[in-house]
């Protein structure tokens, strides 16, 4: 019989999505707890999926960090390092997702043309 006290792998992919969430919207732990009422300890357990999180504190995670509940629920990328890459890496996401869609396909074309061996996502 399996521990309802245990973290499921949907469990993880949530701690995974509101960290990501979290420091794609430049918020630190800290500025977190503070919006939800609760200590910055309990979003780091959040986020390591050490503490289940019920549906009314999603919601709220959700709308603080201005994301709707489903998105905490989509499929996340098949690379098992996603959540943990580093402030670098996620800092480079970050500007990445601020350019335009445009300036986002010139760099990927010009990433490509360095890095032949890498998958394109076409």
């Amino acid at each position: 019989m399996r521990n309802s006290k245990a973290a499921s792998d949907i469990d993880r992919q949530i701690a995974a999505r509101i960290r990501l969430a979290r420091l794609e919207t430049g918020i630190s732990q800290e500025k977190l707890a503070e919006a939800l009422g609760i200590t910055f300890q309990q979003v780091q357990k959040y986020e390591k999926g050490l503490n289940r999180i019920s549906a009314g504190r999603l919601r709220e995670i959700a709308d603080t960090l201005g994301r709707e509940v489903t998105w905490f629920f989509e499929e996340m990328p098949t690379f098992e390092a996603y959540p943990t890459l580093s402030k670098a890496d996620l800092r480079m996401l970050k500007n990445l997702k601020a350019l335009s869609p445009e300036t986002r396909r010139a760099l990927d074309a010009l990433l490509v043309s360095l890095n032949p061996d890498v998958e394109t996502a076409e």
